[in-house]
């Protein structure tokens, strides 16, 4: 499992923050950061780089950062923002907030049940991610009405919210924070407030403990099944009207949907290397012929150390593709075009958030009546986590050869 990563934001600058979870040791790299949001936010709007209010993590892997009365959706899959349609409004985006949060908020969490809550002054919504809705005969409501376990000086206002994910939520005032039983809505009086350059010394250590204007809980992947290859079927030949050989085999990955880990973050790769032969000799083949790339041809396996293990990413080229013309390969959820290839599905719908992959696989030859053919094919199956750089999480090799005659 990959470290489970949060950021801190003051100003103009930002601190990434990671927990190994199976150490459970945080750690703050004081040689990187503090760090300028313009410098590790490329895509962040120039208007976004100073003192962001609030932002949140959204089921579908997107993040959004609040700033005075605009917003920004941050595409966690591939650290991007659409720049023709922001920054924008939020009363055009979040037309279900109450017209007191659509000049700025001060704060926002995903409780990871659904609903997300955002936090202005003394006042607060409960927001419905499913059905983008708040209840307006309930809220704005009163933070102390609703959250009575937190004391008295964070029930005026807070200044930043993090669920970790843990079952544990963290909120910030000042140079102050609590810590929250999700589970059972108690603060430990006895313990909190207590000051932030205590609690989080990892903050500390890099100056960064005055009051922090948002903190975020990263989303990212996380794997509960892999098989590849599955149902793989023995070698099928054929010597007549024409030489044929082909085996079949699926690839199936399962993610995890539990905030902040998201199945939207979650991606299968595939890589291919071997060999084709017809009567001994070697021929080309084609992994990609798209149009405007140059075509990627299948290499063979390399010498014992060599630099190269010559693997290269899997699918259908453009010739294959009759409905799309375009390269397809397997697992990439963004696609062209809004057809289905049974090949290579996400489900349930929509392909971006579907949580199970459904792959099939079926490498094949085929030549004239009387040929001799040879497949040697080394694949490797990956399942990758896009809103951590493409992290490898999980990963499966195997070997598919058949021969006629």
């Amino acid at each position: 499992m990959a470290n489970r990563t949060a950021f801190f934001f003051r100003g103009g600058t930002y601190v990434r923050y990671d927990v190994n979870p199976s150490t459970g040791n945080d750690t703050v790299d004081p040689g990187s950061y503090p760090r300028d949001i313009g410098a590790g936010w490329d895509a962040m709007p120039v208007s976004f780089r100073d003192n962001i209010d609030a932002a949140v993590t959204w089921p579908d892997a997107f993040v959004y950062f609040f700033k005075g009365s605009t917003y920004v959706r941050w595409d966690a899959t591939d650290d991007t923002v659409d720049a023709s349609n922001y920054p924008r409004d939020i009363a055009e985006g979040w037309t279900a907030f109450p017209a007191s949060f659509r000049t700025g908020i001060d704060a926002a969490i995903n409780w990871g049940d659904g609903y997300a809550y955002f936090f202005k002054g003394p006042k607060y919504i409960k927001y419905n991610i499913g059905n983008d809705t708040v209840d307006a005969s309930v809220y704005p409501r009163d933070t102390a009405e609703g959250w009575t376990a937190f004391p008295a000086s964070f029930r005026t206002g807070i200044d930043a919210a993090i669920n970790w994910g843990d079952g544990y939520a963290y909120f910030f005032k000042g140079p102050k924070y609590i810590k929250y039983n999700i589970g059972n809505d108690t603060v430990d009086a006895s313990v909190y407030p207590r000051d932030t350059a205590e609690g989080w010394t990892q903050l500390a250590g890099v100056g960064f403990t005055d009051r922090l204007q948002e903190a975020i809980e990263w989303p990212r992947a996380e794997v509960t099944s892999f098989t590849a290859p599955a149902s793989f079927t023995a070698c099928a030949t054929t010597t007549a009207p024409a030489v044929t050989a082909v085996r079949t085999f699926e690839m199936r990955a399962a993610m995890r949907q539990a905030h902040p880990s998201l199945c939207a973050c979650g991606e299968y790769r595939q890589y291919v290397r071997g060999d084709f032969f017809v009567d001994g000799e070697r021929i080309n083949f084609i992994l990609q012929d798209g149009v405007n790339v140059p075509p990627v041809v299948l290499r063979p396996r390399p010498e014992p150390g060599a630099a190269d293990d010559n693997f290269r990413e899997d699918g259908r080229p453009a010739s294959q593709n009759l409905l799309t013309h375009v390269d397809l390969h397997y697992g990439h959820r963004p696609r062209p075009t809004a057809t289905v290839d049974l090949n290579d599905l996400y489900h349930p719908f929509p392909r971006r958030t579907g949580c199970t992959y459904t792959g099939r696989d079926t490498p094949s030859m085929k030549s004239p009546q009387g040929a001799f053919i040879r497949m040697d094919i080394d694949f490797r199956g990956r399942v990758i986590d896009t809103c951590n750089g493409g992290a490898v999480l999980q990963q499966n090799e195997w070997t598919v050869t058949c021969e006629v005659p």
